[in-house]
């Protein structure tokens, strides 16, 4: 992975991040595939550690870290590999048939599993341990499917998480 700056970032703070990053990377993605099947995959992925925004996004082969007002090393830690975890989680719900679509031109509630598959990961105990004080947040918008499918979750068997949870969705 690439990180550089945008904005007027702090290049002290994006090589903080970065160094962070380079410190837990490889036994993060271990972790990750182990709980869910998905290689994070961070070749030619570029991250901008952006001043302008407090938000974490992604797009095809970038992610945004927003720092807007400071963040501490947990949550960029934690923003980062959840924004990791969409770009590789898309490619494994197409193998899966789950979807024919591409990030941006999902329905609303392919979304609403995206992130809540990214949420239920990232709050995993195995992952926790890496950003023990990250403010990991269930969007208020998500919070109908969360009760409609968290049950799925407690066997920690993220295919079948995947295939039960589109099914509901789907029928509603």
């Amino acid at each position: 992975m690439i990180f550089k700056t945008k904005g007027s970032t702090d290049p002290k703070l994006l090589k903080d991040i970065e160094s962070f990053w380079v410190k837990y990377e490889a036994n993060i993605r271990k972790k990750i595939m182990i709980l869910t099947g998905i290689s994070l995959k961070n070749d030619n992925i570029v991250c901008y550690v952006d001043s302008s925004t407090t938000n974490g996004y992604y797009g095809g082969r970038t992610i945004t870290l927003g720092v807007k007002g400071g963040i501490s090393k947990d949550d960029s830690l934690m923003v980062i590999t959840h924004e990791l975890f969409h770009i590789s989680y898309w490619e494994k719900i197409k193998k899966m048939g789950l979807t024919k679509n591409s990030p941006g031109n999902e329905s609303k509630n392919e979304w609403k599993i995206a992130e809540l598959a990214a949420f239920l990961s990232m709050g995993e105990p195995c992952l926790m341990k890496y950003w023990p004080k990250a403010n990991l947040i269930l969007y208020p918008q998500i919070k109908d499917v969360y009760k409609k499918v968290k049950s799925y979750w407690k066997n920690r068997e993220f295919d079948k998480f995947l295939t039960k949870s589109y099914k509901i969705v789907e029928s509603n």
